[in-house]
C-alpha cells in the first residue's frame, strides 16, 4: 500500500463519522486538503464550500482495506 493511499484512508476514516473541514483533519493528515481536492480514488465529495464527506465508494474502500489489513495480520500470526 502506498503512503498516499494510507493518508487517503486516514481522511476517509475521519469522514466516516460525518462531513468535516480539511483543517479538522490536518493534525492527523497534514496534506488533507490536497487529498480531498484531488480525490484520486473518488472517495470524497464536497458538500459545501470547505466541507467534505465520504462517498459510498469511500465507505466500501474502508471496508475493503480494513479487511485486507486483517488478512495480513492473520498471515503474520
Amino acid at each position: 500500500m502506498t503512503a498516499y493511499r494510507q493518508r487517503a484512508l486516514a481522511c476517509a476514516a475521519a469522514l466516516a463519522e460525518g462531513a468535516r473541514r480539511p483543517r479538522e483533519l490536518k493534525p492527523a493528515v497534514p496534506d488533507a486538503l490536497s487529498i480531498l481536492r484531488r480525490n484520486v480514488y473518488g472517495w470524497f465529495v464536497r458538500v459545501e464550500r470547505g466541507v467534505y464527506a465520504l462517498t459510498e465508494t469511500g465507505r466500501a474502500a474502508l471496508l475493503h482495506w480494513s479487511a485486507a489489513a486483517e488478512v495480513r495480520q492473520r498471515a503474520k500470526a
